[in-house]
């Protein structure tokens, strides 16, 4: 437990730092007056940024250890973000989205592979300890949003919170040297590609979902006469909600049928969407977008549970890969997607999910099917 705590301090000031800066960004270009298409491509490089990162892991993880790999990635992400001091556009958002998304991956897919493999048969509950640090992260970000608004300030708090990076590295710096992950051959990852291809298919349209929400759902609220404090806000209470009942989802998902707990928590979604479709409410928001946090955090650690209790060794870092790459090709294809729909017509926005959600169902209860063993029970 100690060690979790440890890395969850570094995930927590990634996450403050990077969902506070992707937030301002989605606002602050709204703002401006840029479409959302613009906004949704400028803020969807950061899952090409991961996916590569994620390619480019084994690369890096034999040249550099762990700690290297975070202490350079955190200088180049503190120096891209003092660019947004002087000037914000698309252009330099999307080269800094693809720069986060890069260093991100490596460090997490690191940190989150080393949790699986130690701790296999409880990996749901640490896990979802480690992404409630995120949750927290995020949601802290966003409570700064809705006192601060977006102003002169608003990048200088981002610059600080990339200067924070600094003291877990080093105050940690010892525990993290020690990780080792082991490298795997590309004849071996196309054997687990093989065997969780539809759950991987299923893991990019929910990216798609988690991506396309997050990127533009604060322009929705732009549209629906919703200021930026009150977006901040909005996000601010449902992630608390939300963050409440993250350390119990682990639980669930290590001790329950994973099939039930997915496809409830779809329906559950599915439902959530109309009520969003259908009234416009603040406080309606709230509880709404924090069942959607909770519910979308439970699915992606259903996924990644499976993949970790189906594959053994040095294998599961293949599978992990193959499932960020696989939310990232979604983080990509999602905001463009959803971006251009709504372009044309906001009202679409959640009805887009509606269908998304459709297609997992089907998608994930094919590999359950398929499959049967660890990941169909």
């Amino acid at each position: 437990m100690r060690e979790i705590l440890k890395y969850s301090n570094l995930i927590f000031l990634y996450a403050l730092s990077h969902s506070y800066l992707a937030t301002c960004f989605a606002i602050d270009l709204k703002i401006q007056g840029y479409e959302e298409r613009y906004i949704g491509l400028s803020l969807s490089m950061w899952g090409i940024g991961v996916i590569f990162g994620a390619i480019l892991h084994n690369f890096v993880r034999k040249k550099l250890n762990l700690f290297s790999t975070i202490l350079y990635g955190s200088i180049i992400q503190l120096s891209f973000s003092l660019i947004f001091l002087i000037d914000q556009n698309t252009y330099l958002v999307a080269l800094m989205q693809f720069v986060m998304g890069i260093t991100s991956a490596i460090n997490s897919l690191t940190l989150e592979t080393h949790i699986s493999s130690k701790f296999r048969k409880s990996s749901g509950f640490y896990i979802s300890l480690f992404w409630s640090s995120a949750g927290l992260g995020a949601i802290t970000g966003s409570l700064i949003i809705a006192v601060n608004g977006i102003n002169d300030f608003t990048y200088k708090i981002a610059v600080i919170f990339f200067f924070l990076h600094f003291i877990p590295i080093f105050l940690f710096r010892v525990s993290i040297t020690q990780i080792k992950i082991e490298n795997v051959s590309l004849r071996l990852s196309k054997d687990v590609l093989n065997r969780i291809k539809y759950l991987l298919m299923c893991v990019v349209l929910f990216g798609a979902c988690d991506a396309g929400f997050s990127s533009l759902f604060p322009s929705y609220l732009l549209e629906e006469s919703f200021n930026d404090k009150q977006i901040g806000r909005i996000n601010f209470l449902a992630g608390m909600i939300a963050l409440v009942f993250y350390p119990f989802m682990g639980k669930l998902v290590d001790n329950y049928n994973k099939t039930v707990i997915f496809n409830t928590f779809c329906f559950i979604n599915l439902i959530n969407l109309f009520i969003l479709y259908f009234i416009s409410d603040f406080y309606v928001y709230i509880i709404c977008v924090a069942f959607y946090y909770y519910t979308i955090g439970t699915i992606f650690l259903i996924t990644f549970n499976i993949v970790g209790k189906t594959l053994e060794g040095g294998v599961i870092v293949f599978g992990i890969a193959g499932h960020y790459i696989s939310e990232n090709i979604g983080s990509f294809l999602g905001p463009n997607l959803i971006g251009n729909i709504i372009n044309i017509n906001i009202s679409y926005f959640f009805l887009i999910f509606v269908f998304l959600y459709l297609f997992i169902l089907i998608l994930f209860n094919f590999n359950q099917i398929k499959n049967g063993g660890p990941s169909g029970t």
